[in-house]
């Protein structure tokens, strides 16, 4: 039996249109994503659109600010006495239980989203389609809304072959994505935190040579 080959050494070919997390076309990516706790196999969240417009990446990526009626709201507190209505030595009525304690707010999932960008084969050398919509990224990074945030970029590879190599490629993946943004849009690097999984992250861990488990990941870590 032939010895499994590294994530770069097969399906490295051509990738059809981008999209998100989901079962998918033959060819490498990455994945750009909040840090999330990483340790062994584990599977990723799906986005619930694919980026293709700088437009879809601001949308996915913006946090959202809560509106005022979500908010906390605690009446005041005032004193005061309660008068019976009994007899006279008759024990006043008990007191009514005090209101519950407003409940905190849970903090909201970070914006993330998650696409496939195509490598040339066993490199992290950018294909044409894959600047295509690195471009798009680009403009909405350095748009009104996101121009404020850092981002982590997170990529992804297969289960396929060795854990180390795998990890090694995934790693400079995202920094060639890296790379391009401030390079072609002068998204400063301090803005960009590029790091690599491996596989230890497979968005199908049923199908470990899935293509849907080359990927980048975006997430929004705050200004």
């Amino acid at each position: 039996m032939a010895p499994a080959l590294p994530e770069s050494d097969i399906g490295d070919r051509g990738m059809g249109t981008v999209r998100v997390l989901r079962p998918a076309f033959a060819g490498l990516a990455l994945l750009l994503a909040l840090p999330m706790a990483f340790g062994g196999v584990a599977a990723a969240t799906e986005p619930t659109a694919a980026p293709t417009t700088s437009e879809d990446f601001i949308r996915a990526l913006r946090p959202d600010t809560p509106p005022s009626d979500e908010m906390p709201n605690e009446k005041p507190r005032t004193r005061g006495l309660a008068l019976g209505t009994g007899g006279a030595g008759e024990p006043p009525p008990p007191p009514s239980p005090s209101a519950p304690a407003p409940t905190a707010m849970k903090p909201k999932t970070a914006p993330r989203i998650s696409f496939q960008v195509e490598f040339a084969f066993n490199s992290a050398e950018l294909t044409p389609k894959a600047a295509g919509i690195l471009d798009e990224l680009g403009r909405a990074l350095t748009s009104p809304d996101l121009a404020a945030y850092r981002f982590q970029l997170t990529g992804h590879t297969d289960g396929v072959g060795n854990p180390d190599y795998n990890l090694a490629l995934s790693k400079r993946r995202a920094a060639s994505v890296r790379d391009y943004l401030t390079r072609r849009f002068g998204v400063s690097s301090g803005r960009l935190v590029a790091i690599g999984r491996g596989s230890q992250q497979l968005l199908d861990p049923a199908n470990p040579a899935s293509d849907a488990n080359r990927r980048v990941e975006i997430v929004n870590l705050g200004s």
